[in-house]
Parts: C-alpha cells; sequence; structure tokens
C-alpha cells in the first residue's frame, strides 16, 4: 500500500483506519472546516456539528461508535415538478439523519473516502470515477470539458452515455460490504465500520406524515415543516415512545438512503469492479470512460463500422453479467457517432446530453431545462415573497436585495448565475439562450419583483 505522504503531509505507512493520530491529520482538519455547519432542521435529537470539539471526539471514539444507537431517518416524499404546475409531478424519496448520527456518517465518509482515493490511484481508476471526490480539484463543467474534448481529439468515435436504474435504492448490501473490505485492504470491517455498515443499510426511518401527527399537529396546515422546525426536537420523549411503532426498517437487502453523508462514497466503493473492467476495456481500445455517479460516458475511437457492434456487444453483455448488482436504465442510455465535427444519434444529427451540457460535435449548451428551471424559481419566490407584503413568515422584512442575493450574482455563494458565467468561460459555450440569461436576468428579477407587488397590491384590496 502507498504510505499517505503522497495523499497528505502524514508520513506514516498505515491505513487510516487503522491510525491512532488522526486529529491531527492534516486531511481530517481540511475536512472538518468544510463540514462544520449545524443543519436547521429539526429532528430526533438536539443540534450538533463538527464544529463542536466534543462531538469530534465522540465521533473519533471508535469503541463508542460500535456501541452507537442510531436514530431513525426522517423520509419525506417530495412530488415536484421542474416546470410548475405542467407537466408530471416526479416523486422523490428523501431521508434526514438526525445531527448526532449525520456527524458519524462524515466521520466514516472521510475515512471511505480517503482510502477510496489512494485505492483508486493504485488500480488506475482515478480519472474515472469523478463525483463526490476531494482530491481532483475539479466540478462538472470541468469533467465536462474533459468529456467534450477527448470527443473532438478523434476523427471519429462511438459515445455511450448511460444511467443506472435506481442506482441508489439498488446496491446490493453484501456485495457492497464486500467492496468495503476490498477498498480497506481487510477481510472483514473493523467493529466499528459494520456498526456503521449495518445502520445504513438496515436503516430505520419514520415517515413525516406520521411524525407531524404524532406531534399532534395537522399536516394540511400552511407552514407545518416550518413550524415543527422550529423546535429543539421534531418529536418529546413521550411523543416518541408512543408512536415508534410507525418506524419502518429496510430489510429488503439492498439500497442505501440517497443524501446521508456518507451514501455517495459507499455508491463509489460499490462500483470499483465494474470501473476497473470497463477502464481496462475502453483504455485497451484507446478510449475514454468516466463515471459521474450514475451516469456514465463511454468514447471509444474507430475506423470500421463495424467496430460499434464489437464495443457495443462488449459493454452490454458485461452490464448483464453483473444482473441484480447493477442495471441499466434503457430510456436514459443512448448511443451516438461523432464524425466530422457532428454528432449523429443513428442516421440523425443530435446532441449529447451530459453533466447539463448539449453537446453537437462543434457547440456546447447549457440545458434549457436547467434555465427554465432558474426562471420558473425566480418567479416562484419574488411572488411568494410579494403575495406576503416582503414580509416573512416572522414578521420580518425582507428586501429587494435579498432577492438578488440569491437569483443574481452572489460573492459569498455560487448561484445559478454564477454557474453559467464560469461555465461560459470553461466551455465557451454558444448558446444565446445562456447569454440571454446572463445578460438580462437583473431586468427579469426586476419584472418579477413588479408582478409580486401587483399580486399583494390585489390581494389587499381583495
Amino acid at each position: 500500500m502507498k504510505t499517505q505522504k503522497e495523499y497528505n503531509q502524514c508520513q506514516r505507512p498505515i491505513s487510516c483506519h487503522n491510525c491512532s493520530s488522526n486529529q491531527i491529520c492534516q486531511a481530517w482538519v481540511d475536512f472538518v472546516k468544510h463540514h462544520n455547519d449545524t443543519k436547521p432542521y429539526a429532528h430526533f435529537d438536539l443540534r450538533v456539528s463538527l464544529s463542536m470539539p466534543s462531538i469530534r471526539k465522540y465521533v473519533m471514539d471508535r469503541a463508542k461508535i460500535v456501541t452507537h444507537s442510531f436514530y431513525p431517518f426522517i423520509h419525506f416524499e417530495k412530488k415536484n415538478s421542474r416546470y410548475g404546475n405542467k407537466g408530471p409531478k416526479k416523486p422523490r424519496e428523501l431521508y434526514y439523519c438526525s445531527h448526532l448520527d449525520r456527524c458519524v456518517y462524515q466521520r466514516y465518509a472521510f475515512l471511505l473516502n480517503y482510502q477510496y482515493n489512494i485505492w483508486a490511484c493504485e488500480n488506475n481508476v482515478d480519472d474515472v470515477a469523478i463525483a463526490y471526490r476531494d482530491n481532483l480539484g475539479k466540478n462538472n463543467i470541468d469533467f465536462a470539458k474533459d468529456a467534450f474534448d477527448a470527443i473532438r481529439s478523434f476523427p471519429q468515435c462511438f459515445i455511450l452515455v448511460g444511467d443506472f436504474t435506481n442506482f441508489f435504492d439498488n446496491l446490493e448490501h453484501q456485495y457492497l460490504k464486500k467492496m468495503m473490505c476490498e477498498v480497506l485492504g481487510v477481510e472483514r470491517l473493523p467493529q466499528d465500520y459494520f456498526s456503521v455498515f449495518k445502520n445504513i443499510t438496515r436503516f430505520s426511518s419514520w415517515d413525516w406524515k406520521d411524525i407531524v401527527k404524532a406531534a399532534g399537529e395537522n399536516i394540511e396546515e400552511r407552514g407545518i415543516r416550518k413550524k415543527i422546525n422550529s423546535k429543539d426536537t421534531v418529536l418529546n420523549k413521550e411523543q416518541f415512545q408512543k408512536s415508534k411503532n410507525d418506524i419502518k426498517k429496510n430489510v429488503s437487502g439492498v439500497g442505501v438512503p440517497q443524501g446521508s453523508p456518507i451514501s455517495a462514497v459507499l455508491s463509489n466503493i460499490y462500483m470499483i469492479e465494474f470501473d476497473k473492467d470497463i477502464k481496462r476495456y475502453v483504455a485497451s481500445k484507446g478510449g475514454i470512460y468516466m463515471r459521474y455517479s450514475d451516469d456514465f460516458i463511454i468514447v471509444l475511437p474507430y475506423e470500421r463500422d463495424t467496430e460499434i457492434a464489437d464495443f457495443t456487444s462488449y459493454i452490454f453483455s458485461y452490464v448483464e453479467s453483473m444482473k441484480g448488482l447493477i442495471d441499466l436504465q434503457k430510456e436514459k442510455t443512448s448511443c451516438y457517432t461523432y464524425k466530422n465535427k457532428v454528432v449523429y444519434e443513428g442516421d440523425q444529427p443530435s446532441s449529447i446530453n451530459y453533466l447539463g451540457f448539449l453537446f453537437d460535435g462543434k457547440n456546447i449548451r447549457l440545458r434549457p431545462r436547467a434555465i427554465t428551471k432558474y426562471y420558473y424559481r425566480m418567479r416562484r419566490k419574488a411572488h411568494t415573497i410579494g403575495r406576503s407584503n416582503w414580509t416573512s413568515s416572522k414578521g420580518r422584512h425582507i428586501s429587494a436585495k435579498e432577492l438578488y442575493s440569491i437569483y443574481s450574482r452572489n460573492d459569498e455563494k455560487q448561484t445559478f448565475i454564477d454557474y453559467a458565467k464560469k461555465a461560459k468561460g470553461i466551455l465557451k459555450l454558444n448558446d444565446q439562450e445562456a447569454d440571454a440569461l446572463i445578460k438580462h436576468h437583473k431586468r427579469k428579477i426586476a419584472k418579477a419583483i413588479k408582478e409580486g407587488q401587483k399580486k399583494c397590491k390585489r390581494q389587499i384590496e381583495i
């Protein structure tokens, strides 16, 4: 195993999970610095974070983690339409872990990701799994550029863009454990790791609607979520004990809750054999393979059209050999060819949709849906504020400046406008819609504010 010196200032030639000096590890210090926030939502325990020395001491005590009692996740089913009231509502399963549990998961996400980075370098897949990595120094704009530049570098090539079906929901637990052992270089998971693994796979959850009912509140009440989140805990001890039969346990043998601090690194670990085998095949053909969570792209140069059938046969056969572990989402898996600086799907000119960008062989554009979503959310926010006479639920005055800070430029936090400008610079976008967004977004915000004010005025008159 490589020494950690290559990845951090630590000189110890031992694995992170066996190290007794992580409290002075610079990588851990840096991690805490970027993950020390306290979450605003209420849960079954009080709000804590890694910013608190007592919490850091607790999560670093392996003996305590072995016996740690994890609370149930709070489960939401969010029906969200990307275009307001138009189109079908797509439900999203959301899970929130308790505050102390979050800190435990963060600690072990750090340890696992640290070891995964080492494993990825040693096995030549460091450039494959590009999501949720803390050592690459890039974002999805950079990764999209890498993919499109690779395509452009070939006179002609075959491109496969794929998506795995219900990725996080279908992670098979025993296989995941096996891959964790592989990354950690152990035959059996250490007890503290096993405790975390057991609780993130056989996780329990409590539906939000049942929690509201147990709290003696009305789920239909406007602002009920804000009301409950204003409390120290969602339920008191008596309410918890009285209604704990509502807790559901995941006994399916598959799946981890998407959104937990550790789920992302577990997904990368789960895919190590797939990544290694596909990378080996693609590299042997002079191509590239990149995977961003459950989205991946394969680019393979070819000279004869007959080679394409060989490519697809190998890739799809390999995926089929892993049936039960992973499965391709057919409706989101597309094959393209690139020649004469044009992208084709079949024999028709087309565009590759990857990481939020469209590429037709010459030009790169932002996905129109992303721009539509920006305008929809901005208008909805402005109208909501206008209807409330620019006053928060707690009676605080809300200024137009606050709206601009969310939907225009912000020096403290990146907005979508900042993102669009960065993409334009890095990817050299040839995109009239994106240009109009960047140039005229302030005028659009001002218009939305006026519309909100008019709605507020009509309400007052009524």
